[in-house]
This record gives C-alpha cells, structure tokens and sequence, in this order.
C-alpha cells in the first residue's frame, strides 16, 4: 500500500525557513491540490491541514485542479478525459472528506470548472496568451517548463508521442498560471499552498502579471514535508 494513503500521524508538515518570516495569521490561502498526486492524500494531507490549522490564517479555499488534469490524458478522447478528471475530482473530496473536515479555519471547496467560469478568467488569459507570443522571457520560461515535464514523460515512457504532449502540456499552462497567479491575487488572495516550488512558467507569470500590480497578493507558500520516527506503543 502506498505509504501516504494512509494516516499513520508521522508525518510533520512546515512552509520552509523562509516563510518563519512571514506574517500568516489573518491572511487568505489557497491550497491548490493536484487531484492524483499522493501529496495531497493520507497522512501528508492530514499534516496539512494541521499545518493550516496553526497558521493562523483567516480563510482557506481548497482548489480542487481536477478537470485541469484532462489534458494529461494523450491517449483518449477530449470529452473522455474531462469526464475521468472530473470523476476523479469527484473522488478526490469523498475520499479525503474526514481530513479536510478537521480543517478548524473558515475554508470553502473551488472546482476547476468554477475558476474558469470566473468573469475576469479571460481578460487574465489573454495578456497571457499575448506575453507567450510576444514576449521572449515569458515563452522562454513556459517551454522550460514543457522540457522538464517531456523530459519526465520520457524517462517513463521512451516512443511517448513528444509533439502531441508538448501541445497538452502547452495548454495545460496557458489555462492554469492566468488562474493561479493573477485571478487570485486579483480576487485577493495572499498565498497560494502547493508541495512543490513555483515552475518557471508560474514563477515569471507572478514576476509580470502579480508583483507590480497586486503587491503583498499572490506569494506562495511551497509545502514541506517531514516523516517522524515510530512513536512506541505506551505500555499496559
């Protein structure tokens, strides 16, 4: 059984040293959560939410990057894999419904269908769209983080069809870094809690997209995780 799809209470959430010098408390977050990865199940989910629970923040939207994930899927059709992402988001929230539960912080539940039903998804999507095109800097840093994810996709699988998921993979990012860095600065939100560091695509969309317009707005909070020695059995 995968180590982390269980609660052994082990595991020891922190947003790093460098987030000791941040002022949490009364701040908004979101918890973006790749439906799939097993950092956002069993005992490292629970180590977050407990993580949350003692930072004091005001409110936590949990983002549920389901139907984001259909481009994932090379070898069936579109409608095919938006419907499996979104059972699998589905899934996702039954399964993990008793840990975020414990959740002690006001905290509602955002569906990747919502976020792009956001009125303002579109005018963020295209400034993006047009720095992708017209900025060397910024398609530089998205097609960085294509090669990594290719270069990845490779090592599992060697005849992996390259041209096609470098597509996927493209629209991947111009559909997610308009939401995840803009839209929720702009909708007000201070962090953003991920397991893993910025790309480099979302990394230069906060530089050009958030840190000017939406100060203070947009900063991300990379989640880390320890797992603790076995607690012995108190005696009879």
């Amino acid at each position: 059984m995968d180590t982390y799809s269980t609660e052994d209470g082990r595991t020891k959430a922190n947003f790093g040293q460098a987030a000791k010098q941040l002022t949490l408390t009364g701040k908004r977050a979101v918890l973006l959560v790749s439906v799939g990865q097993r950092y956002h199940e069993g005992d490292k989910l629970r180590a977050t939410v407990e993580l949350v629970n003692r930072s004091g923040f005001a409110h936590l939207t949990i983002a549920v990057a389901d139907t984001l994930q259909r481009t994932n899927y090379l070898d069936i059709s579109v409608e095919e894999a938006y419907f499996k992402a979104l059972q699998e988001g589905d899934e996702w929230l039954e399964r993990n419904e008793k840990i975020l539960g414990r959740l002690t912080v006001p905290h509602d539940v955002l569906r990747w269908g919502q976020a792009l039903h956001d009125p303002e998804y579109f005018t963020f999507r295209k400034r993006i769209e047009y720095a992708y095109e017209n900025d060397e800097g910024y398609r530089q840093a998205v097609q960085a983080t294509i090669a990594r994810f290719i270069e990845r996709l490779t090592s599992r699988d060697p005849d992996a069809d390259v041209e096609l998921a470098f597509e996927k993979c493209l629209s991947y990012l111009i559909e997610e870094c308009p939401i995840i860095m803009p839209l929720w600065a702009h909708r007000g939100y201070d962090y953003v809690i991920y397991p893993q560091p910025m790309t480099a695509a979302m990394a230069e969309t906060q530089r050009l997209f958030v840190t000017d317009d939406y100060p203070g707005k947009g900063g991300w909070l990379s989640l880390r995780f320890k797992k603790r020695a076995n607690v012995p059995e108190p005696a009879a």
